[in-house]
């Protein structure tokens, strides 16, 4: 898992290399390595040519003359010293960094939720574009902004407030990912009425009348989906002629108070959680109380991410694709640097579908005692 992420944080190169053509090889005897960083000027001197020409090779300009041999002579020697281009030199002399940042707030968790995919899904993007990508996460709230250049940035859930106003006062233009910001290029957010949507649906067919919610945890207060999927459920359960158990409006705190409450007493055939977290306390918790998932209520969650699959039963899951919703930010972004608006701008809400993932979690209402 780490290794996948892993490509996002590295501030490589971007493109392909080229390959290393055997009959150069042995053309370029690399000395041992010396202490300290190699330099456009080791690779020169073993090549025999000038550092600048060294530095056109390696940024792949086409337009001056230097022969086949040399450039493949050059890329041989640098991929023998392990040379690395020196960003900050490189983006001191040029207008453009391609460098773009992703922040987050301290507390997130890269391998969370759908945030592992979502951030692959950017750096696909940006690394095919051409662009070095660096993630910025650091845990002070004090924590002073990068003090190196970058072209745009992306912002996922719950970015500081002072990264914000200081992306605003420099005008670097960001867009956001799971989140919504005024001054962003374009939020890209999940559908979740689209989602909540055909959770109740699902649990109409079945033949549910009464279903309890288990609403987000005080944590997740201020993020978007609380307040969408709420007012979704609210709308399609009056729309399916449904009934809703207490406490639905309010976080849910005990899961196996809830189970009580609302499956026990109120007598509930179905419960919809905010996220997958507050899923796997309710399977806990009805296995303490003696409750059969799906036999005495069904239960549905969003969020298809591990271990909703695994659970003893798999759960029904609303998903939606974090990399789809990354490459869909990055493309915005892209989209803005090559051809940024001009005049006043509003952010504009893209969203990205939400779908239902059917396991054995749900099933018909138990038979009235």
């Amino acid at each position: 898992m780490i290794t996948r992420v892993s490509a996002l944080f590295v501030c490589g190169v971007a493109g392909k290399r080229v390959p290393m053509d055997q009959k150069h090889s042995s053309l370029v005897e690399a000395p041992p390595r010396a202490p300290g960083r190699v330099t456009l000027t080791d690779v020169a001197r073993l090549c025999g040519v000038t550092p600048a020409t060294v530095s056109r090779v390696l940024n792949r300009q086409k337009k001056f003359s230097t022969s086949d041999a040399v450039r493949q002579r050059i890329h041989t020697t640098a991929e023998k010293l392990g040379y690395v281009p020196d960003l900050a030199a490189r983006n001191f002399r040029r207008r453009a960094t391609h460098i773009v940042g992703v922040f987050a707030h301290p507390l997130t968790h890269v391998t969370e939720g759908i945030n592992e995919s979502l951030l692959e899904g950017v750096a696909e993007v940006l690394h095919t574009a051409g662009y070095d990508v660096f993630f910025e996460l650091r845990s002070s709230p004090q924590a002073a902004f990068p003090n190196w250049r970058f072209d745009a940035a992306i912002l996922l859930q719950h970015p500081r407030a002072e990264i914000v106003a200081e992306l605003d006062r420099r005008h670097v233009p960001y867009a956001c990912v799971n989140e919504r910001a005024r001054g962003a290029v374009a939020n890209v957010l999940a559908d979740d009425a689209m989602g909540m949507g055909r959770a109740l649906q699902h649990l109409s067919q079945l033949g549910h009348k009464k279903i309890g919610y288990a609403n987000a945890r005080s944590v997740h207060a201020h993020h978007y989906s609380v307040n969408e999927r709420y007012e979704a459920l609210l709308a399609g359960v009056a729309a399916h002629g449904m009934a809703l158990s207490p406490g639905h409006h309010m976080p849910m705190t005990s899961p196996a108070e809830f189970l009580r409450v609302v499956v026990q007493t109120d007598g509930a055939t179905a419960v919809v959680t905010y996220d997958h977290q507050l899923a796997v306390m309710l399977v806990g918790a009805a296995h303490d109380l003696g409750l059969r998932i799906p036999h005495d209520f069904s239960l549905i969650c969003f969020n298809d991410v591990f271990p909703v699959a695994l659970l003893p039963p798999p759960l029904t899951a609303v998903a939606v694709s974090g990399r789809a919703m990354g490459r869909r930010g990055a493309e915005l972004l892209l989209n803005w640097l090559i051809s940024p608006a001009r005049g006043d701008h509003t952010a504009r809400d893209v969203r990205v579908p939400e779908d239902l993932v059917v396991r054995a979690s749900t099933a018909p209402p138990p038979p009235p005692p």
